[in-house]
């Protein structure tokens, strides 16, 4: 197992007993609603949203990456084809040099 998976299970574990030693009933005033609820339970929706959150906000992080390799792996894949016509033009030019050079000569130069 993942230790960020272990991790994740602990701190639900903790929040889960935390919640339930603090099950009272208690009144949540938000903007213009008032709630009687318990404490376990406004505890337990809270972690909720904020694993929710976290998920959507690496969510978003992991796709720019996603984005970042995917171009990057096209730009690999350019620079190695560019490398491949390179390598051919230098082995083309190499064998060039290695030829023996063609001299022409003329028909005056023959007779001299």
């Amino acid at each position: 197992m993942s230790w960020r998976f272990v991790l994740s299970l602990f701190f639900a574990l903790v929040v889960a007993l935390f919640a339930i030693q603090n099950a009272a009933a208690v009144d949540i005033t938000f903007i213009v609603w008032h709630v009687s609820i318990s404490q376990a339970l406004v505890i337990i929706i809270s972690a909720i949203f904020g694993a929710i959150i976290v998920t959507l906000l690496s969510l978003i992080k992991h796709l720019q990456l996603n984005s970042v390799i995917k171009n990057s792996k096209r730009t690999i894949s350019n620079l190695e084809d560019e490398n491949a016509t390179m390598k051919s033009k230098i082995e083309e030019l190499e064998s060039r040099l290695e030829a023996p050079p063609v001299v022409e000569v003329n028909e005056e130069e023959k007779n001299i």
